[in-house]
């Protein structure tokens, strides 16, 4: 008899997530370490949920759900990579296209307070596993900020500044009682692979006209949040597929009794898939 397994992204994942392992305060020996491209980290190749706000979701929606995620009592706009926390598990096509937050790793905002213009920054305190070059310092011999520290710092800033209107559309949404669950829950050969608490539009509001004083008081950028939040939801597909392909392998590559050590496994599917339009 199969035993069915949960895998199942909630706790310490959102964490990872939120891409916050063990920050560190800006000061003394952390600035002279060295930085390396964001997908030199594996927290950002791996990490199955991440922010975005709304300027980006024209890039993401292409791929990946936009969907809102509870966090206790408050309501954050995400983006779906993946159903688990593997980049194995994104589309291949997909990998490098990176939510806007990513590319300001491995600096962070300090979790224990809210985002915005005046956050202070951090370093997360990650091994680069996977660098592809030597990086960069991160200040200068002159003690001042390398030019690789501040273009992520103006990347965090940017995002810091338009997470102010996705913030305010989240809210709206939330004082019309708009949102409904989304269960993103699957059965894979046995493994119970599930994103909880997240949250959609109810699709009747899309019908009548609830939703126009919203669009009058926000503008283009709730406008351009909810066509491709709706949109966005079909890219769901596309992700059990690779779902499933990524727990295949993993399957077929485990150890399997009689087989050496020096016996090579199956080799892994190759998925690739196109984007559909948005």
């Amino acid at each position: 008899m199969t035993t069915s397994q949960s895998v199942v992204l909630s706790g310490d994942e959102r964490t990872t997530t939120a891409l916050c392992e063990r920050p560190l305060a800006l000061e003394k020996d952390v600035l002279r370490r060295r930085i390396y491209a964001p997908l030199a980290y594996a927290p950002v190749r791996n990490a199955a949920v991440v922010p975005a706000v709304h300027s980006e979701c024209l890039s993401l929606a292409s791929w990946f759900p936009l969907v809102w995620r509870r966090q206790g009592s408050a309501l954050e706009f995400v983006a779906i990579r993946a159903l688990l926390n593997d980049q194995r598990a994104q589309p291949p096509a997909a990998r490098t296209l990176l939510p806007m937050i990513l590319h300001g790793y491995p600096f962070v905002f300090d979790p224990d307070l809210p985002t915005g213009l005046q956050s202070r920054k951090m370093l997360d305190d990650v091994f680069a596993d996977a660098p592809t070059d030597v990086g960069a310092t991160i200040t200068t011999v002159n003690h001042r900020l390398s030019r690789a520290t501040m273009s992520r710092f103006q990347t965090l800033d940017r995002f810091a500044h338009d997470m102010t209107v996705t913030a305010a559309v989240t809210e709206a949404l939330g004082a019309l009682n708009a949102f409904e669950p989304w269960a993103l829950k699957f059965n894979i050969d046995g493994h119970t692979v599930e994103i909880p608490d997240l949250l959609v539009i109810r699709p009747a509001l899309f019908d009548g006209g609830t939703l126009a004083p919203l669009l009058q008081q926000l503008g283009i950028p709730c406008a351009q949040m909810l066509s491709l939040h709706r949109i966005s939801l079909f890219r769901a597909g596309i992700l059990l597929v690779m779902a499933k392909a990524f727990l295949k392998a993993t399957r077929d590559q485990a150890p399997v009794p009689g087989r050496t050590a020096d016996m090579e496994p199956p080799p892994a599917p190759n998925v690739h898939l196109q984007p559909a339009s948005a």
